[in-house]
């Protein structure tokens, strides 16, 4: 029986402001972000396989030359996904269950947006896949050896330093890599016809559920606090968004010259990169890939 005179446990709890109703929380305790992104119903809404019609894409031949070589970048970059959320998962990030929530439905649309690519590169062949044009080099294979072996050491340091703020950093990442995906298939959307050219369109399309996510995750968390602002600074100085799970795909030079051949298509990659990047603190730091493409012309 609790003795007559003891405390009682509820009178700390705050009555007003942030953290009302919540008894351990404080200060120290960043509150949980909500957006206006109905995450419960994009779950609901669930994932499904694209269909292609092959019968369809033999007839009209197959898509060659440099639009392939940027379709097969694309669809590399699509399938880019694991890589992604296993270095947001084996984070604070993972911490977020509305991150997360939405994570796993995200991992299925982009494997079903890959494969769609792939089928319409290879057909639904059991093992053909799109192949790089040019050879890895060494650097790239350090670069492999370095995200396998070396980085699942390193992570939880430096993310274990920024804690909660890491999560700003991966949104931040992720808006841009979805908001350039959905530029670039937009911009060879408009060279194909057809069977292709539907494809693509529907890919285009679903790509805008996560554009909208993880746009609003990192515009809610870049502008809360100069912590997480200056935490997605440095995350995306690490590696560009445009190498799927931080390894460059070697042909993505050659892809992103003929994805901003014209100035308007350019201007759209660029655009892609200026919703997030404005709001972070210090100069601009351009994509290394983007910034080799012309700034004026056709």
């Amino acid at each position: 029986m609790p003795a007559l005179n003891a405390p009682d446990p509820h009178a700390a709890i705050p009555v007003d402001g942030p953290y009302a109703g919540h008894l351990h929380f404080d200060a120290s305790i960043t509150p949980v972000l909500r957006t206006d992104v109905d995450v419960a119903a994009y779950i609901r809404r669930g994932s499904s396989r694209l269909l292609v019609d092959a019968a369809r894409l033999d007839s009209e031949g197959p898509v060659d030359g440099d639009l392939r070589l940027a379709l097969e970048v694309l669809q590399r970059l699509e399938s880019s996904a694991l890589a992604e959320s296993r270095a947001m998962l084996a984070t604070a990030t993972g911490n977020e269950a509305r991150i997360t929530a939405f994570l796993a439905t995200w991992m299925v649309d982009r494997f079903w947006q890959s494969r769609a690519l792939r089928d319409l590169l290879t057909g639904d062949h059991p093992t053909e896949r799109p192949r790089h044009r040019r050879r890895p080099g060494l650097l790239h294979t350090l670069r492999r050896l370095q995200l396998d072996r070396v980085q699942p050491l390193l992570s939880p340091v430096w993310t274990g330093l920024a804690g909660e703020a890491v999560a700003a950093g991966h949104m931040a990442r992720m808006a841009v890599q979805e908001a350039s995906l959905q530029a670039a298939l937009t911009a060879i959307s408009h060279r194909l016809t057809g069977e292709a050219r539907r494809i693509v369109e529907e890919v285009v399309d679903r790509h805008q559920a996560a554009v909208d996510f993880f746009t609003a995750e990192a515009i809610g968390r870049l502008t809360r606090s100069q912590r997480e602002a200056r935490t997605a600074r440095v995350l995306l100085s690490l590696s560009s968004p445009l190498a799927g799970g931080g390894l460059p795909d070697p042909d993505l030079r050659p892809a992103l010259a003929v994805i901003g051949s014209t100035a308007a298509d350019r201007a759209a990659l660029h655009r892609a990169r200026f919703e997030i990047t404005r709001l972070l603190p210090g100069p601009d730091l351009p994509d290394p890939y983007l910034s080799s493409l012309p700034r004026i012309g056709v």
